[in-house]
């Protein structure tokens, strides 16, 4: 099961991106894909990876970024929960424009 976001918040770096999450809850990491680029990621419960892309795109006073859930076969942590406690992290980045997009991996 996956699901996926975008948001924007004031943030242009993945370093300071990730710093910021780090201050926030969870243990956030600075990644790199081929596919993607840069990234930050998180495993905030067994079996669940986030991962925040680094290809910002400029949106008024902030900047869109696109993340993505991907929930494991094991997973034991219901999604009502865990997208309860990513919408929490998100609300004090602070991120606006919260949306659900398409998945994207």
């Amino acid at each position: 099961m996956t699901g996926a976001y975008s948001f924007v918040c004031g943030y242009s770096s993945t370093d300071a991106l990730c710093a910021r999450l780090n201050q926030i809850a969870w243990q956030w990491r600075v990644g790199d894909s081929h596919w993607y680029g840069d990234y930050v990621a998180s495993v905030p419960f067994p079996e669940v990876r986030i991962r925040i892309v680094d290809f910002p795109a400029r949106s008024g006073d902030g900047w869109r970024y696109e993340s993505d859930i991907r929930i494991g076969k094991e997973c034991k942590t219901p999604m009502a929960e865990i997208d309860a406690a990513y919408r929490n992290v998100l609300a004090q980045l602070p991120a606006q424009e919260i949306r659900e997009i398409e998945w994207f991996d």
